[in-house]
């Protein structure tokens, strides 16, 4: 009767969990790609303020979350940055922060040329909103980006030094 309630550990072929690990990877990415696809029709046909977006944004945004989480907390994410660096010239610290920048300035382009374009009565005045919303976005985003961006590199760091 004790027996029925023992875990017996099976023994499984490391073929077999790589075969179905790599499915499942490849099934992850399936579901990404729909909910982008879906997220990419909605916006076409209902407009960016209708907010019919809210399921694909938490399940894209949860999803990475979530591998995030766990990889951290499994010292994964830093034996794989260990392993980046030893074969690349450019570390994943410098890689975070040059993407960290990327992203905010990508992001301050959009919203001077949305400015520019929505606001501007004449083609001078265009120019310096796009000018003034784009310096002021990057003063904006880039420290907080910086912050949370960095803030999880450190984090996986001391996790990862702390796990092994």
């Amino acid at each position: 009767m004790m027996s029925l309630f023992k875990r017996t550990k099976k023994i499984t072929d490391e073929r077999i969990e790589n075969v179905r690990n790599k499915i499942y990877k490849e099934m992850y990415h399936v579901i990404l790609a729909i909910c982008l696809v879906s997220a990419l029709f909605k916006l076409y046909k209902y407009g960016a303020d209708s907010g019919e977006l809210y399921l694909e944004f938490v399940i894209i945004v949860a999803g990475g979350l979530y591998y995030l989480a766990r990889s951290i907390f499994l010292g994964v994410f830093w034996d794989e940055v260990e392993m980046h660096d030893r074969t690349s010239k450019t570390p994943m610290s410098r890689k975070t922060v040059f993407g960290t920048i990327a992203l905010a300035l990508i992001i301050a382009i959009f919203m001077g040329v949305n400015s520019a374009v929505s606001y501007a009565d004449s083609s001078s005045q265009g120019v310096w909103y796009f000018v003034l919303v784009s310096f002021v976005s990057v003063m904006i985003y880039l420290p907080i980006l910086l912050l949370f961006f960095g803030g999880i590199y450190l984090l996986a760091k001391k996790i990862g030094m702390k796990n092994s």
